[in-house]
């Protein structure tokens, strides 16, 4: 007989048995056999869960366990007052690093009094540029008045409550702040692009500018101090058909992380629009 036909008459024999034993269970008559086979299983079992519940009674009543038990207690307590502690600790760094900077800024440019304020609120349209801080006019705020970081210029104040301030980004669409390369010194305006960005307008053909080059506050116009940072030079778009070139700014303060900004507070701008409007009338024939 070969290997095959010995595994195929075994593989017969077991469906016959399997088919068998189905059929008696079925009529019934395997219910002796299986009581037979359960019952020690059962006592078993119970003895086992017997036990299992004994010691978990037992344990509560061992003073060292229960010793024990209150000590991982009281450390995973301690472990989460730590944690609390150290995020505390890293926030208290922080504020203490954007303080330094600030109060470094205010040093290098003692020709100014400032008032620091905390963000309390950003605009959440993606078209317009905007914060909220928590100093208002109570505090000796005013309209215009300049806003800016240890990092430049963020914006001027337009709107003002008894105790906080709407601030209008150099970002925003609506924003143009006159500017100045400080390399070349040629002018233009830095007018707010959306998406962050600046566009650098009005810069004639013969406008030195390049990459990297660093744009500062011209003072024209009498809305901002002379000499603040804007931001730098990205990229430029020169065509020779056209009068005039542009050059694209990646800003000097970083909107997306503002939490504390100073405020210029002894600069009054300056309104010019009344002497732009009185224009000579033409002589009369």
């Amino acid at each position: 007989m070969t290997r095959l036909q010995s595994r195929t008459i075994a593989a017969v024999v077991m469906l016959a048995a399997s088919v068998g034993l189905l059929m008696l269970n079925q009529s019934g008559r395997l219910a002796g056999l299986k009581a037979l086979l359960l019952t020690p299983l059962s006592a078993l079992q119970r003895g086992v869960a017997g036990t299992v519940a004994g010691a978990e009674q037992l344990a509560p009543d061992d003073p060292a366990t229960a010793a024990l038990e209150q000590r991982i207690v009281e450390l995973e307590a301690r472990i989460v007052s730590l944690e609390a502690e150290n995020i505390q600790l890293k926030e208290n760094e922080a504020d203490l690093q954007l303080l330094t900077g600030l109060l470094d800024y205010e040093r290098s440019r003692p020709d100014h009094r400032y008032a620091a304020a905390n963000v309390i609120g950003r605009d959440t349209s993606a078209l317009l540029g905007y914060i909220m801080i928590d100093l208002g006019s109570d505090a000796g705020l005013a309209r215009d008045m300049p806003v800016v970081t240890n990092q430049g210029l963020a914006g001027h104040i337009v709107e003002l409550t008894c105790c906080t301030a709407k601030v209008q980004l150099i970002t925003d669409p609506a924003s143009a702040v006159n500017a100045r390369l400080q390399a070349s010194r040629d002018e233009g305006v830095a007018v707010g692009r959306f998406g962050g960005v600046l566009e650098l307008e009005y810069l004639s053909q013969q406008a030195e500018v390049a990459p990297g080059d660093v744009v500062l506050t011209s003072g024209l116009g009498g809305t901002y101090p002379e000499g603040l940072v804007i931001g730098r030079v990205s990229a430029t778009q020169r065509q020779d058909y056209e009068v005039l070139q542009k050059a694209i700014l990646a800003p000097a303060v970083d909107f997306n992380r503002l939490e504390i900004v100073l405020i210029i507070t002894d600069f009054q701008p300056v309104d010019l629009s009344p002497l732009l409007q009185s224009t000579p009338s033409a002589p009369l024939p």
